[in-house]
């Protein structure tokens, strides 16, 4: 599963064309930045702060990076001489001056190395390229088409490894007269053998809204969008050949403009990150989207909305952080990859605006055409007898007169097959057929559905639309929350399981306040603060659903939605105390980020709903009726170790509370702490028997095996005695 886990403002830009770009820093966590033409900086990424900087009086002109051969920095002056200096290096001026006889483009880095990218299209490592600097002789020879036209731009430099070992460095090279561009990819053994990729596409009237160089599945790809919402992909192997470029066509991209600039980052494997401006939106200015792509499945994993498009945008990816020049401002995007699965994907490609038949049908249309021109080497030979589209077969649904139903003996062995595979399904046989029965397979065994018909009809209609599990928690979630309905949290906890941290959180906030109005002993014993539940006592509620937070405008025309309120009062006080421990334990077996949820947990949960949870995380693991957690789905297909569960949140809590806990003076504190102190202590004793045993156990594993390995003599034996 893959989560934007913040956002935030790294340090403004003054100029952005005076912005050369980021370098990873020899400690991991800090980035180089090349904040102008005359300044250097390095700045830790999460503590936002500055470690050191460097101006200098002759301009830059390229980034400043890392040689981790020579432990130096070095950077780039006036596109013909270098200065390298230490971390320890006052004044960057003093520094001496290494001239050379070609134009440098840039300078690129690897793990090991350091490669100076002249313009010309040679390369040579750094270390030759200085002691070889007064030759006039060319390391590598140059192509005869940048002899001639010498008006080319390399960028993006990087260095890939491919399966064998094999390095290979790939850049791109833009023509500013004529506008073409091409991808060179040369092998760093031999750097004659290089490779021209066009990014053109036959005799088709399409440009190149944004490209870049991705990892891919362990061979790098060239990844392409083009100005009719094309993206394609081809594999940088040794068997690439340009006349393949741009390669094979992957999916269509509907979220965002094209007629406008994107910036396009590879991030790991087939994860590539793109910026642009919103699909659908009358004017750029309105908002733009970063969206994180997945090229093998073809679907977006998760996006990152901004109010304000801005032309000027590149990306870079240090670590787990995405770095993004937007504007006048260097901000960071931190993300996470996890273990992925292809349920947790589905439904995140729906975008909010949806497509009309006619652009669906232009789109299927487009894309048969694109299969046949694969097999066609000229447009000029496609004819009308050549063309045949796709055909599209309709089978009627069987309704029991035109269409049979299904007979028993097969609806028995698909039942019987369903059931092998652990699918819970219920049967309920009619004496007549109904157009109302529907049969719902659920994942969860646990789930008997929502209790109100209205949630139920929300969540089926977003499913359908294929919205995504994390859409639909943060939808439902918050409706269920404000309508106070504790069954169908329950119900939506155990149905589904990408449930973000922000929501996990503020459903703990809601039903710690519900167990405490329910439980007077906690209600009276509790501190100075009053848990009052701001909930409605009327039998029918109007909730707004558009969002959360509502503008003015949204305001006049928002929809309402009438579903009724709590039924706590319609429950005995027993019933509904069982109900909502049995909710909050199922909320408690949740998979969750511990960092990710520390932030909501320290703004959501006050002081006396931390103290309530922390009784019942101590009571889960020392009442003997405490059954472990109810069996549910989850994304290891493992069920969650009980006591490491709860640990982890009491963890949690103490982390996020340490402050209010270490300064309270409450009784009742102390006693649950003190109560911990002696489970850890006792919970210590153990962990020190298992030790002992564990020893035993591998001397006594060690003795078997060296007693099968023991070659006896047939005369006599020797043993070797160690006396203590």
């Amino acid at each position: 599963m893959t989560k934007f886990i913040n956002y935030y403002n790294l340090c403004p830009i003054p100029e952005p064309k005076d912005f050369l770009g980021i370098a990873a820093d020899k400690e991991k966590g800090n980035i180089i930045t090349t904040l102008s033409k005359n300044i250097v900086i390095i700045i830790t990424i999460s503590t936002q702060k500055q470690v050191r900087s460097w101006s200098v009086v002759e301009k830059l002109s390229s980034k400043v990076v890392y040689d981790k051969r020579s432990e130096k920095y070095v950077g780039v002056f006036g596109n013909k001489t270098l200065r390298c200096w230490d971390e320890s290096t006052a004044d960057v001026n003093k520094s001496k001056k290494l001239r050379f006889h070609k134009n440098i483009s840039e300078l690129v880095t690897n793990e090991k190395d350091t490669f100076v990218l002249y313009d010309d299209g040679s390369f040579e490592s750094l270390k030759t390229a200085i002691d070889t600097r007064k030759d006039c002789k060319q390391i590598t020879s140059v192509p005869q088409h940048l002899q001639l036209v010498p008006d080319f731009n390399l960028s993006k430099g990087r260095i890939f490894t491919l399966p064998g070992g094999k390095q290979i460095l790939t850049y791109f090279e833009t023509n500013h007269t004529s506008g073409e561009c091409h991808l060179v990819r040369l092998p760093l053994e031999d750097g004659n053998l290089r490779q021209r990729f066009p990014l053109k596409r036959g005799n088709l009237q399409t440009t190149v809204c944004g490209a870049a160089v991705i990892e891919g599945d362990g061979v790098p790809s060239l990844c392409t969008i083009w100005s009719d919402k094309r993206i394609f992909l081809l594999t940088l192997d040794d068997c690439a050949q340009p006349e393949r470029s741009p390669g094979t066509f992957v999916s269509m991209l509907n979220h965002l403009k094209v007629d406008s600039s994107l910036s396009l980052l590879g991030l790991s494997g087939h994860s590539v990150a793109i910026y642009g401006a919103n699909y659908g939106q009358k004017k750029e200015s309105e908002g733009a989207s970063l969206l994180l792509y997945n090229l093998q499945y073809k679907v977006i994993k998760v996006k990152q909305f901004f109010k304000v498009y801005f032309d000027f945008s590149k990306l870079w990816s240090i670590d787990n952080h995405i770095l993004l020049a937007l504007g006048q401002n260097l901000s960071v995007v931190q993300y996470r990859v996890s273990k992925e699965l292809l349920s947790e994907l589905v439904g995140t490609q729906v975008c909010n605006d949806y497509q009309t038949s006619v652009e669906g049908d232009q789109i299927n249309e487009d894309d048969c055409i694109q299969d046949y021109l694969q097999y066609t080497t000229s447009i000029g030979k496609c004819t009308e007898l050549e063309y045949v589209p796709k055909r599209t077969y309709h089978i009627n649904e069987a309704d029991g007169k035109s269409v049979a139903f299904i007979g028993v003996e097969s609806f028995e062995k698909d039942l019987n097959h369903m059931r092998h595979i652990n699918l819970h399904v219920d049967v309920r046989r009619a004496s007549a057929a109904s157009s109302d029965d529907q049969i719902t397979l659920m994942s969860n065994h646990n789930d008997d559905g929502f209790t109100c018909r209205k949630i139920q009809i929300i969540a089926s209609q977003m499913e359908k639309a294929g919205a995504s599990e994390h859409e639909i928690t943060e939808k439902l979630l918050w409706l269920l929350i404000k309508a106070e309905l504790l069954s169908d949290i329950g119900v939506c906890l155990k149905r589904y399981t990408n449930i973000s941290e922000k929501m996990l959180s503020k459903t703990l906030n809601f039903i710690l306040k519900q167990f405490a109005i329910t439980n007077p002993a906690i209600k009276d014993a509790a501190s100075n603060e009053t848990l009052i539940l701001n909930g409605h006592r009327n039998s029918v509620m109007d909730i707004d659903i558009n969002s959360e937070d509502k503008s003015e405008k949204d305001k006049k025309n928002k929809k309402k939605l009438h579903i009724p309120c709590s039924d706590r009062l319609a429950k005995e006080e027993g019933t509904l105390q069982t109900e909502i421990k049995d909710i909050l334990n199922t909320l408690l077996s949740c998979n969750f980020d511990f960092t990710a949820i520390g932030n909501y947990i320290r703004q959501d949960i006050a002081y006396s709903e931390a103290l309530i949870l922390l009784e019942h995380l101590y009571n889960m693991l020392t009442d003997p009726d405490m059954t472990e957690f109810e069996e549910r789905p989850s994304h290891d297909h493992t069920s969650v170790e009980f006591e490491l569960q709860i640990l982890r949140w009491f963890g949690v809590f103490l982390n996020t509370h340490f402050q209010k806990l270490a300064l309270s003076k409450d009784v009742k504190l102390i006693e649950i702490l003190l109560r911990w102190q002696e489970l850890f202590i006792q919970y210590k004793h153990e962990i020190i028997e298992l030790q002992e045993t564990s020893a035993l156990l591998y001397n006594i594993i060690q003795c078997k095996k060296l007693a099968e390995d023991r070659d006896y003599s047939k005369w006599y034996s020797i043993e070797q005695i160690h006396l203590f």
